[in-house]
Order: structure tokens, then sequence, then C-alpha cells
């Protein structure tokens, strides 16, 4: 079978799992939920994850830099080429905008503060978890109550895939890499990096975590639980396809019952819904 036609066969499989029926009733799974049901419940449950799918080509560049406070417009400017800075002014907008949705405050109003390894919290409402994650044109946002979660979205592109595995992965996730077919190998990397991505961050210390010392899945789908030898906890991790190419993880505490996801094909839908209710 081709390469494309694989990753498509690959891609339908694996967003079968947005569908509640067909998953193992103690692991929660990612249910589709339109934007106009999100709006309806605002509300935060406290063994809920939301996750927001949101595209970052935008029209709307100025509004998006209208809320982000004077440290983020910094960030923004720093990076080199014009389109990784709007990526991330669109990001970070995005992010405050649904934040705002559930903590109904103005969104550029939101404060935010950072931990030693740069996890962000909400200073205005600290029981309120977040984690944003972009990759070329696509970000995802999980936000929930609580209980904290990483997620992380990776876009396929060319690597020295084994020389980084070497240096990151474990033992066993090096031997699935090196053993996958060349033309698959770009899945299974960015797979298992995903996966590890979302577990560092879920944790909080990010990649100051030994990332050779945990196990993730090299399989596609992954539905499983992970234990975490520094915390003395176990993490629950979920891997999904946002899109052709395309590989993300959600890392979150065994406890969560329900994943909502949201997917928005417009940023200026939370422009017009969100921003203008305030």
């Amino acid at each position: 079978m081709p390469p494309i036609a694989f990753m498509n066969n690959t891609f339908s499989a694996i967003n079968t799992h947005l569908n509640h029926d067909e998953a193992p009733q103690r692991h929660a799974v990612l249910q589709r939920v339109t934007f106009d049901e999100a709006l309806i419940s605002s509300g935060l449950l406290k063994n809920h994850i939301d996750i927001w799918q949101f595209p970052l080509q935008s029209q709307s560049l100025n509004d998006a830099k209208a809320l982000l406070n004077p440290e983020e417009l910094t960030r923004a400017e720093r990076y080199h080429f014009s389109r990784h800075q709007r990526r991330f002014t669109v990001a970070r907008a995005g992010l405050r905008l649904v934040l705002s949705h559930y903590t109904t405050l103005k969104p550029n109003t939101l404060t935010f503060s950072y931990s030693a390894h740069g996890k962000p919290a909400l200073l205005e409402h600290p029981d309120v978890h977040f984690n944003l994650s972009h990759s070329g044109e696509l970000a995802l946002l999980a936000v929930g109550r609580e209980h904290p979660m990483g997620i992380d979205l990776e876009r396929f592109s060319p690597r020295p895939y084994e020389g980084i595995g070497k240096q990151l992965f474990s033992t066993q996730e090096n031997l699935a890499l090196a053993n996958t077919p060349h033309a698959l190998k770009p899945l299974t990397f960015f797979h298992i990096w995903a996966q590890k991505e979302a577990f560092i961050k879920a944790s909080g210390l990010g990649l100051s975590y030994p990332t050779q010392q945990f196990d993730v899945s090299p399989t596609v789908p992954t539905r499983l639980d992970i234990h975490d030898a520094l915390h003395q906890k176990t993490w629950r991790m979920t891997s999904f396809m946002p899109g052709i190419a395309c590989s993300a993880a959600l890392c979150h505490a065994p406890e969560i019952s329900t994943l909502r996801y949201i997917s928005i094909t417009d940023i200026k839908v939370l422009f017009a819904l969100l921003h203008d209710n305030h």
C-alpha cells in the first residue's frame, strides 16, 4: 500500500475513536461537541476536559494582537519569520478567548503566572488547568479543572528520526522506531514524540524530565496508563490525529471521565462569538 494511502487509512481508523461507543468503558474517549453545544455549557466540571482545535490562519491579526499583553507581543516579535509571529499571536489570542469563555473574564485582562519550568497558570482562577500546543497552521488547547494535563501537537516534517530518538526515546521506543519501515518512520516518530511531550508537560517539568526513563506506546492509536516514577503517580494517555500527517496526544489524570472535542474551522468564530460577548 502506498504511504499516502496508508496515512489516509490510518487517519480514518484513529479518528473512529472520536466515538464513545467503540472505546473501553474505563478510559474516557474523545467525544465531538459542536461549537454551539460548547457555548451552552460554559462551566468546567472537575472530571471533564475540553479540547479545542482551531486554525492559525487569520485575517484578524490586529484583533488578535489587541488581546495580548506587552510580554506576549514581545515574544511574538522575537520570531524571525512573519508567519511564525502570526501563528504565535493567533494561538495566544485563541487561548485567551477560550479561557475567557470559562472564566467570564475579559480575554485581554487574564493574567498568567509561570512555574519554574515555564508551565502557565491563571492567577485569577488557579483551579482552571490548561495546556496549549500548536504546529504548522493548527492549534490544540486542553482546558479542565483541578487536574493538570498536557497536550501536544506535531505536524510531520523531515527529521533525523533515529538520531533524535537515541537522545530522547527509551530503549523500547528506539527499537520500535528502528523496526519501522522507512516510509512510516514519520508516523511512528511523531506519534511517540507527541506522547512524550504531552507527558512531560502534564508533569510540569517539561524537558527537564528524563524522557528516556519512561515508555509510551509506538502503536497508533494509544489509550493506556503510564507510570510517573518521579512523582509516583499514574497518568492516562490518549493519542489521536487531528489531520493527515499530524499526531497529537493528551496526557491527563485517570480520574477524568469525559473528554470533549470542539473543532473550529475559522478563528473568526472565536472572535465573533466570544470576544463580542464581553
